[in-house]
């Protein structure tokens, strides 16, 4: 017989359940989409310039987030991998991805070194994911010679970063997996700060549970101060680490440093944001390729990609990093239009309060957040990247 007990944890426990799947967005039940082949064309897509405009749910990568999320709930050491082999392997035979390229790895174990091609079988699993790996995977290889070697499972990931696949809608992009932290990297010009990517990279680490650090980059070309205190405030009032940085002047460089300590962090940003010039400034030995933004051609004012595929890093100070590829487009997905407002935590506050419990926030009368705008309590600058990420949402 169940005792009061049981029934007591068995009810704390659905709460928790409950409230974790609250705070991770969709809580409908989708149904598995059909299979999509995997095709070498669909791994390192970073930068696709004919992206969708619609973006849609996808059950399998979500349902992996999730899973991800019930673990952490209940402080659990589950960790999910569609991957993942259940048998015992030999230690000496796991080894951590460092860098990607079509259809090969680079996997270190120890101090050695293998360019490592993908098992077949591996890619008969669905994962909701066109990336069967990605840079800070565990993985199980078999050594063929001294330097070559196969990639026979992926381990099960504590975490991942994720975007949108340009060109399958039913798929996602594992950008990095295993990551503690996400230093979000906009530069003030050169290419100018854009905060609507700012708020994508914000709710993605919040939907994942990565501690986000939003870093500043060039500020030795502010020209304006008050238009610049006027665009970084709305960020700096968030629950979230702040740094303003300057290779040139040196700013920000110890500080940044001592925040990458001991830690393993992915830098997300645009190219010629400066990722890589912030790691050379921190750890000169890297001597990572830098350049200037582009001068000509459709992506005039932007940076040029220095960074073409995510490449790990471990620095002297006991950190590791994940440099990334400049991204124009980081899609959400797994959030619809109702969902939008919970993930900004300032309209989060004061939700609930409208005339309309299906309201958008955007045309209805009697709204709580648009009052809240008018105020100044919900800053426009946000209200606007709000408004122009929830056009590119599905309505359920």
């Amino acid at each position: 017989m169940t005792t009061t007990i049981e029934k007591m944890r068995k009810g704390s426990r659905k709460r928790q359940l409950r409230e974790a799947r609250r705070k991770s967005g969709n809580k409908k039940t989708v149904k598995k989409p059909r299979r999509k082949n995997w095709t070498s064309e669909s791994i390192d897509i970073w930068d696709d310039a004919n992206y969708q405009t619609e973006e849609r749910i996808i059950p399998r990568g979500e349902h992996e987030r999730r899973r991800n999320l019930e673990a952490q709930a209940f402080d659990e050491t589950l960790l999910s991998s569609e991957l993942a082999s259940d048998i015992e392997t030999d230690p000496a035979q796991i080894g951590l991805v460092v860098e990607i390229s079509s259809g090969l790895c680079r996997v270190e174990i120890g101090d050695k070194t293998f360019v490592c091609t993908l098992r077949g079988n591996l890619q008969t699993h669905e994962t909701g994911y066109s990336n069967l790996i990605a840079v800070g995977d565990h993985v199980t290889i078999s050594q063929e010679g001294s330097e070559n070697g196969v990639v026979e499972n992926v381990l099960p990931r504590r975490s991942i970063l994720a975007r949108s696949h340009g060109r399958i809608l039913s798929l996602q992009q594992i950008v990095v997996a295993n990551v503690d932290q996400i230093l979000i990297v906009a530069a003030w010009r050169e290419p100018h700060i854009w905060p609507q990517l700012l708020d994508r990279y914000l709710i993605t680490a919040q939907r994942n549970n990565l501690k986000a650090i939003i870093c500043i980059n060039k500020i030795d070309l502010i020209e304006d101060q008050q238009s610049f205190n006027a665009t970084i405030q709305p960020y700096a009032k968030l629950e979230h680490q702040f740094v303003l940085t300057s290779t040139v002047l040196g700013n920000g460089i110890r500080e940044l440093s001592s925040i990458l300590e001991g830690n393993t962090t992915v830098l997300a940003g645009l190219s010629g944001v400066g990722k890589s010039s912030l790691l050379t400034a921190i750890q000169p030995s890297l001597n990572l390729r830098t350049s200037s933004v582009a001068e000509r051609g459709l992506f005039r004012g932007q940076g040029k990609h220095t960074t073409t595929q995510s490449s790990l890093w471990k620095l002297d100070n006991g950190s590791v990093v994940i440099d990334t590829p400049g991204i124009r487009d980081f899609g959400l997905k797994g959030i619809t239009k109702s969902q939008l407002a919970s993930w900004y935590p300032e309209m989060k506050a004061v939700s609930g309060k409208c005339r309309y419990a299906d309201c958008t926030h955007i045309n209805e009368p009697e709204c709580i957040i648009k009052t809240a705008v008018e105020t100044g309590s919900v800053s426009k600058l946000r209200y606007k990247n709000y408004i122009a990420i929830m056009d590119k949402l599905p309505t359920s």
